[in-house]
């Protein structure tokens, strides 16, 4: 109670006072009332009432002390004090404001992304024993695929160390009616899926193995979201049915928005129904899709592991056949586990965490920044510090000044920051989504908030430190009442304490410049390579097929029906169609043996990735060829012998010296039935990087002609007419053949390349913009310096020039001391940056971390920066006139 009185007193301070005074002014009334009735004249009675009473100030001043709480009193008549001070040194406090608000914006975001991303763990019950289990032959070049269901029946009846596994993939599906269809992304899972995951619905139901029955399988489980948005939250959707691509499903349950945070993209799940085939141990190797598993509790990762990979060497031992032995073996087969979203997060990882590390470089050296000018901001009141001394001011007193000045200073950048942050993360989101499809937005997190809060601390005390230090360590304050302090010049100590500011503001921009050039070359490596076709007038657009659509003759007549609508719109010059988009989602590779050839080398297994395409596809896409001939319209004739095309990669690696047209594969009909023809390889064309710029050692391409699709009508047009002039013409077209049918994945190919190096791109720009900001707070922290220790040597250049040193003397007394911090600290900073450069030795295409051109051409760039910041300050003092510098006070 009395601390909720002293708080009322604090805050209605100036009611209560009013309150006070009108209080004591009727007790006086009262007592001179009553002296007046006895007899005393009005001027004695008041005066005898006074004496009665008391001071009246003093007891003013004893009940302020008993309803008040002095140090929170204190506080704000700092705090007050402070703002009123800042206020009048608008250019100093903004120049504060704005490089604390950057620092700490870039932090706060950069770190907002690490966490939500990488760091933050996931919503689910005891996530860490979550994993994703995956197949990994690193000497196929398949360094991450998908599992099979033989895969998880085994596992699911033999591995004992894990708790549960789940299998599930991807599925598109078609929502809406005739000219309002839309294209959207869901999942087939398993039954036991959400059980695994740990969750529990929101409403109804999950899958049971009732449902992973064909025929029993149309049902699904909706995402709160999607339920919320398409259904307004109605708590009477189980039950109800959806039309989802011509086929009626019945919703059963709501998984709640946790599950979410793995994937935003997928809206509903439906069971994998398995027919008895899928599960055959010989279908060992049919990929079907991810797996999610459960690891017991004390059960270490490696563990698990060893005890998948225990289970696939009884299956290569007891139930592979020589040549699936032969392919593990040369694939160098064995399983891989990494914790729940961990891989899909793994290609952001370093580039990440070079960039938290770079914004620290940049928060560190706004901190240095800040602090040199809190400095220099203390040096110049010293005459004001000696008059509040003299007045009664102890040390303790102006340091708590000092310290809420910078408080003041770090909160008004901090509130700025997080300005910055909330729009920053909008456009970031932009970018994460184009590098991990489905990632949930990154959103300011409460522990972020919290970090954000300890960094404003951190930096208040840092950037208060310095000059506090200089308060008492100073002499006699008493001594700056005498003589004048603007023409004498600063104390050694501070001057000292000002270089070791600059020296470490160059090092850390360089280190900075250094990471950002490296990655600078690195990225105008990546863009020099050719990308084998030509991107700049190449659309894509899939068409999705519904089950109204049963069988090969309706798939065919309803393509060509498209096909023949698109080619007709003016300014298309080629039309081409191929399985899927090129580049998208995971490729489909396979082990193809050479007729004739024994694999030697393990590394040399012949594994590509396998592309349907029809014969218009390397012509409308750009793609060269090199030697053989293209696929033609009798290719694609039912019963003809299959064709192959092979790119340049392909043929180098498994046909070296020699050609490989005419070779055959020993895959297909062929390899039973001696009547029958081997798939032939009729060409070889250039390499086209569809699915990025880099990664040059990937795997090869093998096409095979395609005659048509079942799933959806993916379409390669070359025009020269822009994207959004060409696509409306194109949905038009798509409606006339059948409203029904959605349109996706539409994007120019050259979309696909820039987003497929989005990553990369990103760093560089945030990488670049530390850089450039540790740039201009590195010149800007020379030039202050010198600025400043010009005008306090105001005197002592007058004296130098009043005995006759020369104009180019005294510029080059100030040059030599800018240009002698610069160089110490490029010096530290080259040695930073070798020590820190091989962490970036990763995200470096064709660059090597100490490359002497980067190394040399960002330090003779800070060092031009340093010589002209150097050189204002020097142009100053030359200009010096020694007559008025010696009259100056």
């Amino acid at each position: 109670m009395k601390l909720l009185h002293q708080l009322r007193g604090f805050f209605r301070k100036d009611t209560l006072d009013r309150e006070m005074s009108e209080e004591m002014r009727l007790h006086l009334d009262e007592q001179t009332a009553a002296n007046v009735a006895a007899g005393m004249n009005l001027d004695e009675a008041r005066f005898a009432a006074l004496r009665k009473f008391g001071g009246v100030e003093q007891i003013k001043e004893q009940a302020r002390d008993q309803r008040g709480i002095p140090w929170l009193e204190t506080l704000w008549r700092d705090v007050r004090f402070s703002g009123r001070s800042l206020r009048r040194s608008p250019a100093f406090s903004t120049a504060v404001v704005a490089t604390l608000a950057l620092c700490i914006g870039a932090n706060t975001s950069i770190f907002s992304v690490l966490y939500g991303l990488v760091l933050k763990p996931l919503p689910f019950p005891h996530s860490e024993q979550i994993v994703d289990v995956y197949n990994l032959r690193p000497k196929a070049g398949e360094m991450h695929t998908t599992v099979s269901p033989a895969q998880y029946a085994d596992y699911k009846a033999n591995a004992d160390l894990f708790d549960g596994f789940a299998l599930w993939f991807g599925w598109m599906f078609n929502i809406g009616e005739d000219g309002g269809t839309s294209r959207y992304v869901g999942m087939q899972v398993t039954y036991d899926y959400f059980s695994v995951l740990g969750l529990q619905p929101l409403l109804g139901r999950f899958f049971t193995p009732d449902d992973a029955v064909p025929g029993k399988d149309q049902v699904v489980v909706l995402t709160q979201s999607f339920w919320e948005k398409k259904f307004n939250a109605d708590p009477a959707i189980i039950g109800k049915e959806l039309r989802l691509s011509g086929q009626v499903f019945t919703v059963v349950g709501v998984v709640p928005r946790r599950f979410e945070e793995l994937s935003v993209a997928p809206l509903l799940m439906k069971p994998i129904a398995w027919r008895p085939d899928d599960l055959n141990p010989q279908n060992h190797l049919r990929r079907a899709g991810d797996m999610t598993a459960r690891i017991k509790p004390g059960v270490s990762h490696r563990a698990a592991l060893a005890q998948l990979d225990t289970l696939e060497k009884r299956y290569f031992d007891t139930l592979a056949t020589p040549e699936v032995r032969t392919y593990l073996t040369n694939g160098g087969h064995r399983m891989g586990l990494v914790q729940l979203r961990e891989g899909a997060t793994e290609k952001i990882r370093s580039g990440l965490l070079l960039l938290q590390a770079g914004a620290l470089l940049v928060l560190l050296l706004g901190c240095v920044n800040v602090a040199s000018l809190m400095l220099a901001r203390a040096n110049a009141r010293y005459a004001e510090f000696a008059v509040r001394t003299t007045l009664g001011a102890g040390r303790g007193a102006l340091a708590r000044q000092l310290l809420t000045e910078a408080a003041l200073l770090a909160g008004a950048g901090a509130a700025l920051g997080l300005a910055m942050t909330a729009a920053s993360l909008k456009v970031i989101n932009v970018y994460t989504d184009k590098i991990i499809y489905g990632i949930p937005p990154v959103k300011l997190d409460a522990g972020v908030l919290g970090a954000t809060l300890l960094i404003v601390f951190g930096v208040a005390l840092l950037i208060g430190l310095l000059p506090v230090l200089r308060i008492w360590r100073m002499g006699s304050l008493n001594q700056a009442m005498q003589g004048g302090t603007r023409g004498a010049s600063r104390g050694g100590g501070v001057r000292a304490m000002s270089g070791v500011l600059v020296v470490a503001q160059v090092a850390l921009a360089l280190m900075l410049l250094i990471g950002a050039g490296l990655l600078m070359r690195s990225f105008a490596n990546v863009m020099a390579i050719n990308p084998g076709f030509d991107p700049r007038h190449v659309i894509h657009a899939r068409v999705a097929y519904d089950a109204r659509f049963k069988d090969d003759a309706a798939f065919r007549a309803l393509q060509n029906r498209l096909l023949e609508k698109v080619r007709q719109i003016p300014g298309v010059d080629s039309v081409a169609y191929s399985d899927r988009m090129p580049g998208f989602g995971e490729n489909v590779t396979m082990a193809l043996p050479i007729k004739g050839r024994t694999v030697s080398d393990e590394s040399m297994a012949p594994t590509a990735i396998v592309f349907g395409a029809s014969p218009e596809y390397f012509g409308t896409m750009g793609i060269r060829l090199i030697e053989g001939r293209p696929f033609t319209a009798a290719d694609q004739v039912s019963g003809m012998p299959m064709t192959l095309i092979v790119d340049r990669k392909f043929a180098e690696r498994y046909f070296p010296g020699e050609s490989a047209v005419g070779h055959q594969f020993l895959f297909g009909p062929g390899t039973t039935d001696p009547s029958k023809p081997l798939p032939t390889i009729v060409g070889v064309v250039e390499v086209a990087r569809v699915s990025g710029l880099e990664n040059p050692e990937g795997l090869p391409y093998v096409y095979f002609s395609v005659s048509f699709s079942r799933g959806g009508l993916s379409m390669e047009l070359r025009t020269k007419r822009s994207f959004n002039e060409i696509m409306p013409l194109i949905r038009a077209a798509v409606r006339e053949v059948d409203p029904a049918l959605p349109i996706y994945q539409e994007r120019t190919m050259q979309m696909q390349l820039d987003d497929a190096a989005a990553n990369r791109r990103g760093i560089l720009w945030l990488l670049g913009a530390f850089a450039g900001i540790a740039l201009i707070l590195s010149a800007v922290g020379i030039y202050g310096m010198l600025a400043y220790d010009v005008t306090q040597r105001t005197k002592e250049i007058g004296i130098r020039g009043a005995i006759g040193a020369t104009r180019e003397q005294i510029v080059m007394l100030i040059l030599k001391q800018g240009l002698l911090k610069a160089g110490l600290g490029l010096a530290l900073g080259l040695a930073g940056a070798l020590a820190l450069s091989r962490f970036l030795e990763k995200l470096l295409y064709e660059v090597k971390p100490t490359d002497p051109l980067v190394f040399g051409g960002v330090a003779l760039l800070l060092l031009l920066v340093a010589l002209f910041a150097s050189w204002l300050p020097a142009r100053r003092a030359a200009n010096v006139d020694p007559l008025v510098a010696l009259r100056h006070e």
